[in-house]
């Protein structure tokens, strides 16, 4: 099952040309007021590139019961992707590269101090360099970068501040999972950009890597299987039912990948793909 879930990963990351487009629209601050706060390593943001928003808001209105604003009518049209009354992510048009390809793919944004400072920090470590740093009215300065195995992700400096730790709701982004070959390699990348400290533990035999910064969880680290050829960042949405909420998924088009196991997090996990190939986690999470 995780090699099939490794294997349609891929084919969303290849298939998307995710064009910088996000310069395009005058785009909201991420807070109201600035918070004074600056939590790097935290994951700020979220993007959807698609090559069909109309789909993508059907399908994860659906779900989720996320609602959609529409900030431009334009070919490189964006939306806001809100539950309830906080935007959650953005969702962007990109054109696909021909007319039998489908696509989606999300990316998760990183908060850094400094952008500039970070992409060099990425082009010495053995990454890339995606969109530079660039910078956008009201919402502060980003970039999209790969890590030395070619996963995706964006990082932004903020110009209204980091949004304060608190709960986070259902129908939020709760988590993000990076599935990399070189565990040990990816830590110490991921370390050296965002100040990250490492941190494992043993779950039924089996060791895990997590992210923290701020004294807060921000990420884990999975191993990929020997033959897959391509890493990727995973986003994780908070649910109260797991199993509703998969029965909604299937009704809306998309289909389950990872079923829930008793071995993962006793069965309140399960990993999805939407119509378009867009891969997301769920989870259901109380007090440890």
């Amino acid at each position: 099952m995780m090699q099939y879930l490794t294997l349609f990963v891929l084919m969303s990351v290849m298939m998307l040309p995710v064009n910088p487009v996000l310069s395009a629209p005058v785009l909201p601050p991420l807070n109201s007021s600035n918070t004074g706060e600056q939590l790097s390593g935290k994951f700020i943001w979220f993007e959807l590139a698609t090559v069909d928003i109309e789909k993508q808001k059907s399908f994860y209105g659906d779900v989720f019961g996320w609602s959609f604003q529409t900030i431009n009518e334009k070919a490189e049209q964006y939306t806001l992707i809100k539950n309830g009354q906080r935007n959650v992510a953005g969702l962007f048009q990109v054109e696909p590269r021909n007319e039998t390809q489908l696509g989606g793919l999300w990316i998760g944004m990183m908060s850094v101090q400094d952008p500039n400072t970070a992409v060099a920090t990425v082009k010495q470590l053995g990454g890339s360099v995606h969109t530079p740093p660039t910078e956008l009215p009201n919402r502060g300065t980003y970039a999209l970068l790969r890590d030395p195995e070619g996963a995706l992700f964006g990082i932004l400096k903020s110009s209204s501040g980091d949004s304060p730790d608190r709960e986070i709701e259902n129908g939020n982004i709760f988590w993000m999972d990076l599935f990399v070959k070189n565990i040990s390699a990816a830590t110490e990348f991921y370390k050296k950009l965002a100040g990250y400290e490492v941190v494992t533990n043993d779950e039924a035999g089996a060791k895990r890597t997590f992210l923290r910064s701020s004294d807060k969880f921000r990420a884990g680290i999975v191993p990929l299987p020997d033959d897959a050829n391509r890493a990727g960042w995973l986003p994780y949405v908070k649910v109260e039912d797991v199993t509703e909420t998969l029965k909604k998924i299937e009704a809306a088009g998309g289909i389950i990948m990872v079923s829930p196991d008793k071995s993962l997090l006793d069965g309140n996990l399960a990993i999805f793909a939407d119509p378009l190939g867009g891969i997301m986690g769920i989870v259901k999470w109380g007090p440890p």
